[in-house]
């Protein structure tokens, strides 16, 4: 009887868990915040969104981008992306170099910065034991070690792809890390974001 109780207070906690993490994912990403800036007199609007790769040939585990149109009092706007690539432990290094591929064309951007970080986890493998007066006790049985490579990436996207992009049909992005070829292909749903972002004043 106390083991099913247990096993029920198990699964409602799972249960929270999850819908905790589904409504944070869904209230962070795909969303359009717009704020003024003081400090340097512009109005920011910035999107993000993330993209989970599920290509098991693929070094990337998970992607995700947030864009950032500035508008100064001059009406100029301008428009910066930050990358984050979360790529296996045993993938080569990005190379610097990002494409914004639109209607299969290749537009090419100059990346103004790049960040490198290797993450190590460490986590406990557990298990629960009966002890012989029914109660139950957890105990450590082993370690699982979890590594990945963190490649940020900042780079500003011109105008002339910007205005492709607000026409474009498809959309994707291109990096290279050694021989893989890795293409992030926003959803839909992030796509159309993007250029309600860019029609946004």
């Amino acid at each position: 009887m106390k083991k099913l109780h247990l096993k029920i207070q198990a699964i409602r906690i799972t249960s929270i868990t999850l819908v905790c993490i589904l409504f944070h994912n869904c209230s962070t990403s795909n969303r359009i915040y717009s704020r003024n800036d003081i400090v340097t007199s512009t109005k920011r609007i910035e999107l993000k969104y993330s993209v989970k790769d599920h290509d098991r040939r693929s070094p990337l585990f998970y992607f995700t981008q947030s864009v950032v149109k500035e508008i100064n009092p001059e009406n100029e706007v301008s428009y910066t992306a930050y990358d984050v690539l979360s790529l296996s432990a045993s993938s080569f290094r990005l190379d610097e170099k990002a494409y914004f591929l639109i209607d299969n064309e290749a537009c090419p951007v100059v990346i103004d910065r790049m960040e490198l970080e290797n993450v190590r986890n460490i986590s406990e493998d557990t298990e629960n034991i009966l002890r012989s007066d029914s109660t139950t006790v957890t105990v450590v049985t082993g370690y699982s070690e979890n590594n990945r490579k963190i490649t940020r990436f900042s780079y500003n996207i011109p105008a002339s792809v910007i205005s492709k992009i607000r026409g474009s049909e498809q959309l994707a992005l291109r990096y290279y890390s050694g021989p893989s070829m890795i293409t992030v292909k926003p959803r839909s749903k992030s796509v159309k974001k993007l250029k309600q972002l860019i029609d946004m004043s």
